[in-house]
């Protein structure tokens, strides 16, 4: 009996191990076959081709003395775990013009241009009073003048963040990229408020009919929203995104409000025009897909980071074969190159909304098979990335509208009305990325005029 158990023991380890083996060997052939017929196609599935150049630390904006703290750390060996060099420096720089709730009381809104909804600036006056530690008048006086007064707690830093932009016009943060989806990002918890505290005093100078010194602050607005384009992380990009939709504010209002001259009008939409937000797609889509990779290789070396990634501490995962990881990552990668890589395109300048539908029911077929040993990864990387291009695609559109919003004021300033049609303006014009055609332009009688996009569902509704 004891014989025949081992007898039968062998075979079934044996049987294992050319299991193991065969999977292992059919694994890594399928991806690296895919590897190879996608890179003769110029695909390239290294994340180091994602990550901006190096740039001299005299002409780098991450550099200043307010923002470098963010990035010193010490990293472990295997960039787990880290701390901040010098924990206080790190502190103070993540409190930059921060704006504190008051007594559990979110801050005013800054308006909502997307609704036609100013700033209340009333709102603000009242919340700077209420709040300790903000200067302002004994008697409360115009709302513009009293929030100007009270940013004045910002002027020394807000001074030194403008002058930097001229001295260090270009921008790198030491981010840690070899990390990959466990990298630090500390700097994006600090972009809202420095956009946020421009764009109110921005509207605030407005307010004051100071649209010269308002123009000023909406140029730092959108320099710093673009300082980060180049970051590949998606997070990153969403966060430029959140800014972007904060920092149109003041350029909307100058609009309503005509306070805008030629020269600023030309100039914030010179500053629009390099906003390429379908660029930040295709960059951060590709990240995603090369931080993945480096990811699963490093799962493949040591399966128990699997575990880690799927909140699964089960010892079983460590006898994973290499063959599950590689038949995974290839097609992981598959749905990339397939779909998300192709529902935005940025030589043509358009965006897929079918590849979209397509993708969502090619990933819910493969995720709900009975046994989709192969898909464990997709199903965890790849839901959500399917809403993406939306956010991309509306905020692109509004980047858009803003600029021809600008051209048309200049049209009034110069003919004291707008025109009939967007060629006369005699410029060129960013077209509907849904469609590819001009965006719908149509003047009224009121000396108004309506100026939109199809939009996600593709329809003039």
């Amino acid at each position: 009996l004891m014989k025949t158990l081992g007898i039968i023991t062998a075979a079934g380890i044996g049987i294992g191990l050319i299991f193991f083996g065969v999977e292992n060997i059919r694994g890594k052939s399928a991806w690296e076959n895919f590897k190879k017929e996608w890179e003769a196609k110029g695909e390239v599935f290294d994340y180091k081709q994602i990550i901006p150049k190096p740039i001299p630390s005299a002409k780098n904006f991450a550099h200043i003395p307010l923002l470098k703290p963010l990035h010193e750390y010490k990293w472990n060996k295997d960039l787990s775990e880290s701390t901040p060099i010098d924990q206080k420096k790190f502190d103070q720089a993540q409190n930059l013009l921060k704006i504190e709730a008051l007594k559990g009381r979110p801050p005013p809104e800054l308006g909502q241009w997307n609704i036609g909804q100013p700033a209340d600036l009333i709102a603000w006056q009242k919340f700077f009073r209420e709040q300790k530690g903000w200067p302002h008048p004994e008697e409360a006086g115009k709302p513009a003048a009293d929030v100007l007064q009270a940013l004045g707690k910002f002027e020394a830093t807000m001074a030194e963040l403008t002058k930097a932009t001229k001295e260090r016009p270009q921008c790198r943060y030491d981010i840690k990229y070899e990390a990959h989806f466990g990298a630090l990002l500390p700097h994006l918890a600090i972009y809202k408020k420095i956009v946020s505290s421009f764009t109110l005093r921005a509207l605030a100078h407005l307010g004051n009919n100071d649209p010269q010194s308002a123009s000023a602050d909406i140029r730092m607005c959108l320099f710093m929203d673009e300082s980060i384009r180049d970051e590949p992380f998606l997070i990153s990009h969403l966060v430029r995104i959140a800014c972007l939709k904060i920092a149109l504010q003041p350029v909307w209002e100058g609009l309503r409000e005509e306070k805008w001259n030629a020269e600023q009008l030309a100039t914030i939409e010179k500053q629009l025009a390099a906003i390429d937000l379908l660029e930040g797609y295709r960059i951060s889509i590709l990240a995603e897909r090369d931080f993945a990779n480096l990811a699963i290789d490093q799962m493949r070396d040591d399966p128990k980071l699997l575990g880690k990634v799927i909140e699964d501490d089960d010892p079983v995962l460590a006898f994973m074969p290499d063959g599950w990881f590689y038949h995974n990552q290839k097609r992981f990668n598959e749905m990339h190159v397939r779909f998300l890589q192709t529902i935005v395109s940025t030589k043509t300048r358009r965006i897929h909304p079918d590849i979209v539908v397509a993708f969502n029911k090619e990933l819910d077929a493969r995720i709900k098979r009975k046994l989709p040993i192969y898909d464990i990864l997709s199903s965890i990387l790849l839901p959500g990335l399917n809403k993406v291009a939306v956010r991309f695609g509306r905020s692109q559109t509004a980047v858009d509208h803003a600029r021809i919003a600008c051209h048309l004021e200049l049209h009034k300033l110069k003919h004291k009305k707008y025109p009939a049609k967007l060629t006369d303006l005699k410029t060129p014009l960013p077209h509907d990325p849904y469609t590819g055609k001009p965006y719908v332009y149509k003047p009224n009688p009121k000396g108004r005029y309506q100026l939109y996009g199809v939009g996600w569902n593709q329809k003039d509704d």
